[in-house]
């Protein structure tokens, strides 16, 4: 409590010479001391009151006035939009919006996992599952430009002990057609078994049993046993192991300070989620499984928004010193038609580059992308360069939401950034 000030030396004097009895006199000191203390309350209260009313008044004009930055509704809606699906569909998600190159929403919703109080945080670790095919494609890249392997290296004889079915077409796959899921294989290899819980090992060796559909670079085949082929080459022309190389190269350059690769790293993270999967009652949480992440260069990463939101800027130009400019229109340029998944209906000139999706939406175009998941996990990103706007998508449960607020945000780009931009 603030020290009440003493009470001015008149009063002393004026007893004194009124020369009133004690008690008087105590009861004038205290009559004093009384008014004075009311005198600061009253102050103190009515200056919080005005600095709170303002307040109040500041965060209805920040809601209800016209939006002060480009992108301010993009912002508000989608924000709002996740508060509304974590109190009624989902047990939490992270966010990260960038605009014009600048980080404009960062924050986690929710629970780690149903039924808990710990709080998802824009530093909570999420698997990304597929997402991690877009390091894949960067590392590769930081590889080439120190010329120790090539986008164009052939898979065989560079990894001697690799067969295909039809050596003839075999001998002409390259590193850039695993990348680009232009093998001409037979699309999703293997998959299943390793969600069989096989081991990566024996699934390689069955690697020779994969029709091909096509001639390599001529038809898109999606593919994640014979994607993590481009992290044995990888390991080959660097001779560390993949874990290391994408943390020495790229995490630890770029600041990534939660994202990590493999399971034991993920089960490691003391702010990390659970999986959820839907029952009856809702959701349930589930171990996480490490079925996927015994391809690494598929589906082996973790992270957080804030991670991935770094990742973006990194991909939006903003650390040409870890990934390069002509690396960055490599990766992102459109290799081969894809197929327009579960977007289809929204989507147009859908192409996979090396290690992203590319797309347009409603005459826009240069949209990058890539999804991922999981068991019990959901995550996406994507961007537009030219814009230098993105955003980030991590929620810890298999929900249509995830697909939703996709489209929600080409919705809200092409109407608040896109159209502002040709005013």
């Amino acid at each position: 409590m603030s020290k009440v000030s003493p009470v001015p030396s008149f009063a002393t004097q004026y007893c004194k010479g009124l020369r009133l009895q004690f008690s008087r006199c105590i009861s004038f000191y205290i009559s004093l001391v009384c008014t004075r203390v009311v005198f600061t309350c009253l102050t103190f209260i009515h200056k919080a009151f005005t600095v709170r009313r303002g307040l109040a008044i500041f965060a209805l004009i920040m809601v209800t006035n016209s939006y002060a930055l480009p992108g301010d509704k993009l912002v508000y809606t989608l924000h709002d939009s996740v508060t509304k699906a974590v109190k009624k569909e989902i047990p939490g998600a992270a966010i990260a919006i960038i605009i014009d190159g600048k980080i404009r929403l960062l924050r986690g919703y929710g629970v780690k996992k149903v039924g808990g109080k710990n709080r998802v945080t824009s530093g909570t670790v999420f698997p990304l599952a597929s997402i991690s095919k877009t390091f894949a494609s960067a590392v590769t890249s930081v590889l080439v430009d120190k010329g120790m392997i090539d986008w164009d290296t052939y898979v065989v004889p560079y990894l001697e002990t690799v067969e295909f079915s039809d050596p003839s077409q075999g001998s002409i796959i390259t590193l850039r057609h695993i990348l680009s899921h232009t093998t001409g294989l037979v699309p999703q290899a293997y998959s299943d078994m390793l969600e069989q819980n096989v081991s990566y090992a024996k699934i390689r060796r069955r690697i020779p049993q994969i029709d091909f559909v096509c001639p390599p670079g001529d038809c898109y085949g999606y593919q994640n046993v014979v994607y993590n082929l481009s992290a044995e080459m990888l390991e080959l022309a660097s001779g560390h192991d993949y874990d290391v190389l994408v943390k020495e190269q790229l995490l630890i350059p770029l600041k990534m300070e939660h994202a990590s690769v493999g399971f034991d790293a993920f089960k490691a993270s003391k702010n990390r989620v659970e999986p959820h999967v839907k029952v009856k009652s809702g959701w349930a949480a589930v171990k996480p499984e490490p079925y996927y992440y015994r391809v690494p260069a598929a589906a082996g990463l973790n992270a957080s928004a804030q991670d991935l939101a770094k990742w973006m800027l990194a991909h939006l130009g903003h650390n040409p010193s870890v990934l390069r400019p002509s690396s960055l229109e490599i990766m992102h340029k459109a290799h081969i038609r894809a197929n327009q998944s579960r977007y289809r209906a929204k989507l147009s000139n859908v192409y996979y580059g090396l290690g992203w999706r590319t797309f347009g939406y409603q005459g826009i175009t240069g949209f990058v992308h890539h999804g991922g998941w999981v068991k019990g996990i959901r995550t996406e990103m994507l961007f537009n360069p030219l814009t230098q706007t993105g955003m980030v998508f991590l929620t810890n449960c298999e929900t249509k939401f995830a697909r939703e607020i996709v489209i929600d945000f080409l919705h809200l780009y092409k109407k608040h950034i896109y159209n502002s931009e040709k005013l």
